[in-house]
């Protein structure tokens, strides 16, 4: 079995109906970070901004916070009605703080 269909079967599983089906569709987005050594006191926020493909120039932004740690994961997902009615993921930016420090940028190739 390839990756992309493992991963497929593992969001949809426990999806009976077509609307929880429907509900899981989207984009899925794993962050993992690595803090400065040092640091670990001062809280972790991740950003995610995107742009849609019908929702114009316009950017929606989810938020994470994590316990104070040197090193995690996060998982941001466009699904759902927000998916559904805006389309697919065409641009994003990632941007990772620690306390009130941005640490580290990342983004697509089409962010402006």
């Amino acid at each position: 079995m390839n990756a992309p269909r493992a991963e497929q079967l593992r969001r949809f599983h426990g999806a009976v109906t077509t609307a929880e089906k429907r509900d899981r569709l989207g984009h899925y987005y794993s962050v993992q970070w690595n803090g400065p050594a040092g640091k670990a006191d001062d809280p972790v926020r991740i950003v995610f901004q995107y742009r849609q493909a019908t929702t114009g120039s316009a950017a929606r932004k989810i938020e994470i916070k994590a316990a104070p740690r040197l090193h995690g994961t996060a998982e941001f997902q466009v699904t759902g009605p927000v998916y559904l009615e805006g389309g697919r993921v065409l641009s994003w930016h990632l941007s990772y703080y620690r306390g009130a420090r941005l640490v580290e940028t990342k983004q697509s190739y089409l962010w402006e």
